[in-house]
């Protein structure tokens, strides 16, 4: 029952803290907060005590077995290192938003709810499951947005809302065609993986994953909700969307094309590093021409995404190992600097980084924080995002080297927004909106959370690279199988 915790545990602790706004002193806060750290300590234990092998823990039980449908999860590396900072990220989103009032109560639900149906996405292998928790994500996450973001808030929820809904009829349409032409009717993955289709049938079924899986990532042209959404979404939320839902695009991604649809993998592979190759260097240069600090981060997560996409389509073991590497650092530092951002914006009231600057004379914390996620932004050595987009890159010269070169390309172009970033926020004189209210002990534990999982597993890169590897090795050898 460990595996379900990782799900029941926020999902009812997001319903307890509905009434317990009610009661006063935090109380909706503290539930959240423990209804999120539970179920980690709980996880830290079932992988001490897991069997060190393909899969650490599993879970089956028949839910209606007349229809072919069963829960079960599964517990390997991957989906373990995805579940600690879904639940880590959810835990800081609780801390940072401890001013928020605001219908407390049902703020407080929807981040738990959020996180419960992520972390089903991350565990489920009965692919209607999967489908449903896939789905689920969508409603707490508008809610987020909508109820409680800045600006044209309900226009951005709608924007992510329909595009995201919309993508994911194409995976509902191949899970119904996947599982229901088989005899008997299942949509067991592991059933399914054994199950030989014909090549062009792997690709019509590979498109309508895929679909969902790119608009989720996002990769242009399907990028179109991601901006909107970053700016408007209050703090939390952004935290949320980057460092948690743009995993889950990029988790099924690995999983799933691989183990199910080889050959179709294979097929349309190239395709896939093309448009990942055209994101990279299209967010990037799109994140240089910003002045809005969060949405310039939001087009570097579009840019950094896009080199995931290069890692899992490039099929190779250092490619795909970078893939899952970059999707843990990108975590970290994305959410990091939208947490810095939305501190800045409670102080001064703006993001205009024409109307910010001067940090370093006026709060030496804040920016040596910002200078140190700057950094793992450009993927600096000593950072995790350096291990990931090097290891992306290794894999690209393995396969092809054109691929390799847009992607030093992307990484040419972050010094230019980066160091725009660096210029506007930190060094110069302060500006019309300059923070001068450096940031306090409290502000400081959360960001020490994020900066330690940047830092330590950019130093210690097998912390990373070694629970990771039954995932990798496993996809990769799904597509040695059939590779030519």
């Amino acid at each position: 029952m460990a595996l379900t915790l990782q799900i029941l545990l926020p999902f009812f602790g997001g319903l307890a803290c509905i009434p317990a706004a009610r009661l006063g002193r935090n109380a909706e806060r503290w539930v959240a907060l423990a209804s999120l750290l539970i179920p980690l300590m709980v996880l830290g234990l079932t992988c001490l005590g897991g069997d060190p092998g393909r899969w650490i823990a599993q879970y089956r039980v028949a839910w209606a077995p007349s229809l072919g449908i069963d829960v079960i999860f599964a517990l390997d590396g991957l989906s373990a290192l995805l579940l600690a900072v879904s639940l880590v990220l959810g835990a800081v989103s609780v801390v940072i938003s401890w001013q928020v009032h605001e219908r407390s109560g049902l703020f407080h639900a929807a981040l738990c709810w959020t996180v419960a149906a992520s972390n089903g996405v991350f565990l489920s292998f009965d692919l209607l499951v999967f489908a449903f928790f896939w789905e689920g994500m969508l409603v707490p996450s508008f809610l987020l947005i909508a109820l409680w973001g800045h600006g044209k808030r309900e226009a951005a929820a709608i924007k992510f809302l329909v595009f995201n809904a919309v993508a994911g009829l194409g995976l509902l349409a191949a899970v119904f065609y996947l599982g229901a032409t088989g005899r008997p009717v299942s949509f067991d993955a592991f059933v399914l993986q054994g199950r030989h289709l014909a090549p062009i049938t792997q690709v019509w079924l590979l498109l309508g994953f895929a679909l969902a899986f790119l608009v989720k990532l996002p990769v242009p042209p399907l990028h179109a909700w991601l901006p909107d959404a970053h700016t408007q979404a209050p703090t939390a939320g952004s935290i949320l969307l980057a460092g948690l839902l743009l995993k889950t695009g990029a988790y099924g991604l690995f999983r799933f094309p691989a183990m199910l649809f080889p050959n179709g993998f294979l097929a349309l592979a190239p395709y896939g590093l093309a448009l990942g190759g055209f994101g990279a260097v299209y967010g990037a240069t799109l994140a240089c021409a910003q002045t809005d600090a969060k949405r310039l981060v939001a087009y570097t997560s579009v840019a950094h995404m896009s080199i995931v996409l290069m890692g899992i389509c490039g099929g190779r073991h250092f490619a795909m190992t970078g893939a899952a590497v970059q999707m843990i650092a990108h975590a970290f530092s994305a959410s990091a600097l939208f947490l810095l951002i939305g501190m800045v914006y409670d102080r001064v009231g703006t993001r205009d980084l024409r109307k910010l600057g001067g940090l370093q004379q006026t709060a030496p914390r804040f920016a040596a924080a910002f200078a140190l996620f700057f950094s793992a932004a450009l993927a600096m050595p000593g950072t995790a995002n350096f291990l990931g987009e090097s290891l992306v890159i290794t894999g690209m010269f393995q396969g092809n080297w054109i691929f390799a070169a847009v992607a030093l390309v992307s990484l040419l172009i972050a010094v230019v927004y980066a160091t725009r970033l660096l210029i506007a926020i930190i060094f110069g004189a302060p500006g019309p909106a300059a923070v001068t209210q450096d940031l306090s002990l409290g502000e400081l534990a959360p960001i020490v959370v994020l900066a330690a999982g940047t830092i330590l597993f950019g130093l210690f890169p097998q912390l990373l690279i070694l629970p990771l590897a039954t995932a990798v090795d496993a996809a990769v050898a799904s597509l040695d199988a059939v590779r030519p």
